[in-house]
């Protein structure tokens, strides 16, 4: 992992009025920055997650009508200066630049070990690898039979059964999974009621609640490298 990552990392939360404190948690420089400073698209995720670890209420008025869907969905925007950032907030190992590879070896690795340990194995199915560099190219959502391009009615229906009655953290973990391989307005999996407008500040709340929850989620989103 390159230092200037790291250190540029820094500098990015600091434009966005946050730094670390010296027990390691995360507090504003000034109010005045973090509430009018300018964020680029490619660094709302950074913003959202590093507001949501201060003050939850401040994040969700400071970037309005932004969901969980919609930070995911910027993943794949971030570069390796926010990806880092990403990570430093939610305590989690910076992720591997500049090598793809390694990336997508530690993304494959722990989008697995995310539907082992949530038990989301009514939502995702291993199928034949149809890309390299990580196992998540052996995962897809349930419901489709993937060779013939068609939808099972009977498995999407129970998908979407029991994605309703999971508790929040494992439809944080869906959500994320589904989007990061499959970003944008969702028309054929998590349909038909399912609640899915999770608003990115809650979700960040709620997974820091949880503990590990949040580093394991950053670790996942910070490591993206194509799906």
């Amino acid at each position: 992992m390159s230092n200037h990552y790291v250190s540029d990392a820094f500098s990015l939360l600091s434009e966005l009025g946050v730094y670390r404190t010296f027990r390691g948690t995360w507090a504003f420089t000034d109010m005045e920055t973090a509430s009018s400073c300018y964020i680029h698209h490619s660094s709302t995720p950074v913003a959202m997650t590093a507001y949501a670890a201060i003050d939850p209420h401040f994040a969700a008025g400071r970037i309005p009508n932004y969901a969980l869907v919609d930070l995911v969905d910027n993943t794949p925007c971030m570069d390796g200066v926010e990806s880092t950032a990403l990570a430093m907030v939610c305590g989690a190992e910076p992720p591997i630049y500049p090598s793809t590879a390694l990336r997508g070896e530690v993304f494959g690795k722990t989008a697995w070990k995310i539907v082992d340990d949530y038990q989301l194995e009514s939502c995702f199915i291993q199928v034949k690898p149809y890309g390299s560099q990580g196992r998540h190219f052996t995962m897809r959502p349930q419901g489709y039979d993937y060779q013939q391009s068609e939808a099972i009615p009977a498995l999407l229906k129970a998908m979407r059964k029991s994605y309703r009655s999971m508790e929040a953290v494992q439809q944080i973990m869906v959500l994320t999974l589904m989007h990061l391989y499959h970003s944008g307005p969702d028309k054929c999996f998590l349909t038909g009621g399912c609640p899915t407008k999770i608003p990115a500040a809650k979700a960040l709340q709620i997974l820091r609640r949880d503990g590990q929850a949040l580093t394991t989620w950053a670790h996942l989103l910070s490591h993206y490298a194509g799906w």
